[in-house]
């Protein structure tokens, strides 16, 4: 067996270094791959590389590649909060502790070079990212909006010595008659007692005039959260054209202060399941994946819960209340009784305590780890 390490540098082993992921998770089932435009418009776009010290590492076993690892010194992230850490993300391997060795061995010399004294992750350039190791439900789908992972990541990130730092809890809920009951009730209260109502985008072309607001309830809303980055302009309009851009507006939900010229103080970002849609394009929309994706847009059977902000001042006003009551007339309108949030801290108790109207089965956790250097 041999092993090689090289740092991805060429178009040949970022190739490789996208594609591993379909190798390694080629016949799970519960896997989605994402679309191959995607993951190369992140690799070689996202304007995290450009102000974060990053490194890309590859591992090929018998030539053929076996390991991926990324790492980075996160520049806003450490001045924020005074630290001097690192991180890696991204990590893909088969089940081989040599080539694990090899990758966190090269993400943990990378980190020490640039004076880095803990390294932690997965973690991506920002909340937005896909964050967290899948250390609970490996018997379940995943959501297009969480990650997934084999059960022997979680083996080899503790054998190299890595603990928790944090976990992200992931649900699935049933709507029932009794919630939708209690939520209209609230959300009539709150529209009297603070004239905070729902609001949704009539389309896509208004949703994008909101972009900027749209951030600002992001950006404030997650200020209090383990691991945030703000989101600036550049970062703003990278996720723009990426992420809002291919929204719905039917499934794009915001609560909006009528007493202080419509302000919007919350928001909901959701999107049908496209768990099986995504499998059966197989990481490509042509010549099939483009038909199976906009039929579960159209007939969707399951939500998936992406993004849930509020603006600080209006935590204690039920900006949520009225966000969910509408959501709830659109599952209605659909016909669709079945939503999974894609990972709420397990601290963050204003969001956990959403689900408890609701028939809630808490199935999988996903985990930061991290490691003093």
């Amino acid at each position: 067996m041999a092993l090689t390490l090289t740092e991805v540098n060429d178009r040949k082993s970022l190739r490789d270094f996208i594609g591993l992921p379909y190798r390694i998770y080629r016949d799970d089932p519960h896997w989605i791959p994402p679309l191959l435009r995607d993951e190369k418009k992140y690799w070689t776009r996202h304007p995290g590389f450009r102000k974060n010290d990053v490194r890309l590492f590859l591992v090929r076993k018998d030539g053929k590649p076996a390991g991926r690892i990324a790492a980075m010194i996160p520049r806003a992230y450490n001045e924020k909060n005074g630290v001097r850490y690192a991180r890696f993300f991204a990590v893909e391997a088969v089940d081989d502790a040599a080539v694990w060795d090899s990758l966190f061995q090269a993400a943990e010399n990378f980190a020490r070079s640039q004076g880095a004294v803990r390294i932690h992750g997965p973690l991506g350039f920002n909340n937005l990212d896909h964050n967290g190791l899948l250390v609970e439900g490996f018997d379940r789908p995943q959501v297009l909006v969480s990650v997934y992972h084999k059960p022997y990541y979680k083996q080899h990130l503790e054998r190299l010595g890595y603990t928790k730092e944090i976990d992200w809890v992931e649900n699935r809920m049933t709507l029932s008659d009794e919630a939708v009951n209690k939520g209209r009730k609230g959300a009539m209260l709150v529209k009297r007692r603070y004239g905070i109502e729902a609001w949704q985008a009539s389309s896509k072309k208004e949703l994008l005039q909101r972009t900027r607001e749209i951030f600002d309830v992001y950006n404030q809303g997650f200020a209090h959260l383990p691991y945030m980055v703000p989101l600036d302009d550049e970062d703003i309009d990278f996720y723009k054209e990426s992420y809002l851009s291919v929204l719905s507006p039917e499934w794009t939900f915001f609560a909006r202060d009528t007493k202080n010229n419509n302000r919007l103080v919350g928001l909901m970002i959701t999107i049908p399941s496209l768990g099986d849609a995504l499998r059966k394009a197989k990481g490509r929309l042509f010549p099939f994946g483009l038909f199976h994706l906009i039929k579960a847009l159209r007939k969707p059977k399951e939500i998936d819960i992406g993004i849930i902000a509020t603006l600080p001042e209006y935590f204690n006003k039920g900006p949520a209340v009225v966000i969910f009551d509408r959501f709830h007339q659109v599952m209605q309108r659909h016909g669709v009784r079945h939503f999974e949030t894609g990972g709420v801290f397990e601290t963050n108790h204003n969001v956990l305590s959403n689900w408890k109207n609701y028939d809630t089965v808490q199935h999988k956790r996903k985990r930061v780890y991290g490691k003093d250097l």
